[in-house]
C-alpha cells in the first residue's frame, strides 16, 4: 500500500511539475485582463502530457543504447523542458492573439 501512496504522489507532483507554468501564464494573463486565457489551457495539457509520454517512451526505448545512466533523472529534465517550453509557447501565442 505505501508504494501505491508513493506512487500516486510522484505522479501527481510530476503533472503539477508539467501544467503549473502554463497555468501559472494563464493566471498572470487573466489578471491583465485576457479573459480567455483559461479557455485554450484543457488543450495544450493534453498535448503537453501526450508530448512529454512520447518523449519518455521515446527515451526508455533508445535511451539503453545511448547509455544513459540517470534515466529518472532524464524524465524529469523531459517533463521541465515540456512544461516550459509549452508555457513559453502558450505566451507567445496569447500575447499574438490578444494584439490582432
Amino acid at each position: 500500500m505505501p508504494r501505491l501512496i508513493l506512487t500516486l504522489l510522484a505522479l501527481a507532483v510530476l503533472f503539477c511539475l508539467l501544467c503549473g507554468p502554463v497555468t501559472w501564464v494563464a493566471l498572470r494573463l487573466w489578471k491583465r485582463g485576457d479573459l480567455e486565457a483559461f479557455r485554450p489551457l484543457r488543450a495544450v495539457w493534453i498535448g503537453q502530457v501526450a508530448l512529454a509520454c512520447g518523449l519518455v517512451f521515446a527515451l526508455d526505448s533508445y535511451g539503453s543504447g545511448l547509455g544513459l545512466r540517470n534515466p529518472m533523472g532524464c524524465m524529469v529534465a523531459i517533463m521541465f523542458a515540456v512544461s516550459l517550453g509549452g508555457a513559453a509557447l502558450f505566451a507567445l501565442w496569447r500575447m499574438t492573439v490578444r494584439r490582432g
